[in-house]
């Protein structure tokens, strides 16, 4: 089985492949819990699929502005000519986030081989460079000395593109974390699920250590030591919630409507928890 979103990982199987222990703890896990069965299509792409639709009821506070972990630790992708377009029309924006054109500037690489790298190179600069010079992800930047956000959706808020344009240009994989795809060697069928008690066996994510969907972490003392700030209990909403807008407009709203009603019909969540909240991806600093 493999890790659907990470399919296209730089690192290759290394990262997209399950272990034999995880796939079994995944197909035991579906076997035990209720499910929907949906046809999607997923850029361009039509797959079958499981979903996990009461996972979609898990709380989370996705409070990027006040996180101290660097979610955007390495290239999840091998970027898209979406990406590597954008980012060519921005020049400017991009490098007063990230800094990436100064820092190669400074290791010795002219602005034309930094052109040719954006447009080539699996990590859109040299190879030698990632993770060393350019820190992190390539498209990741600090706004302070604690957060790191993302370059892509802080240029799109910046220049007020729509949700289309902010899902066009984001990796998929980046759009949807941390929702989980794991797929069948053979394509067959996708499963749809998130981290939580029950899947961090098999998940490419870590619930345990993961505060953004993990309410119970964010009110212990020891991550309180490191995160005094942020992720207030209260602002806690069913990850449908959340992600309402990046749901619909990746997966459409066959997928959206259907889990909705199944978690209000089950009393999961309510139509009231969609009042007043600014879904995640229009959040800006």
């Amino acid at each position: 089985m493999k890790y659907f979103l990470f399919l296209n990982h730089p690192k290759g199987k290394d990262v997209y492949q399950l272990t034999k222990k995880r796939e079994f703890l995944l197909r035991e896990h579906f076997k035990h819990i209720k499910t929907l069965s949906m046809n999607l299509n997923i850029n361009g792409q039509n797959y079958n699929c499981i979903i996990d639709y009461t996972a979609f009821s898990n709380l989370s506070n996705f409070d990027c502005f006040n996180c101290q972990d660097p979610c955007c630790a390495d290239n999840p992708t091998i970027y898209n000519s979406n990406t590597r377009d954008f980012i060519l029309d921005n020049l400017v924006l991009y490098n007063s986030l990230t800094k990436n054109i100064d820092i190669l500037q400074e290791n010795g690489y002219s602005f034309d081989d930094i052109l040719n790298s954006i447009q080539n190179d699996n990590s859109m600069v040299p190879e030698k460079t990632v993770e060393e010079e350019i820190s992190l992800c390539t498209c990741s930047f600090k706004p302070n000395n604690k957060s790191t956000l993302c370059a892509l959706h802080s240029m799109c808020l910046e220049k007020k593109l729509s949700s289309e344009d902010i899902i066009r240009i984001k990796p998929l994989v980046c759009n949807l974390w941390p929702l989980e795809i794991i797929a069948e060697d053979d394509m067959s069928l996708l499963y749809i699920t998130l981290p939580d008690d029950f899947t961090t066996g098999f998940t490419i994510e870590d619930y345990y250590d993961t505060p953004c969907i993990n309410k119970e972490l964010v009110s212990s003392a020891t991550f309180r030591r490191k995160n005094p700030e942020g992720f207030s209990e209260k602002n806690y909403v069913p990850f449908i919630v959340a992600y309402k807008e990046t749901l619909i407009k990746i997966f459409g709203n066959k997928f959206f409507n259907s889990i909705k009603n199944l978690l209000i019909s089950e009393e999961l969540i309510f139509e009231s928890d969609f009042d007043d909240i600014k879904e995640q991806i229009f959040k800006k600093l």
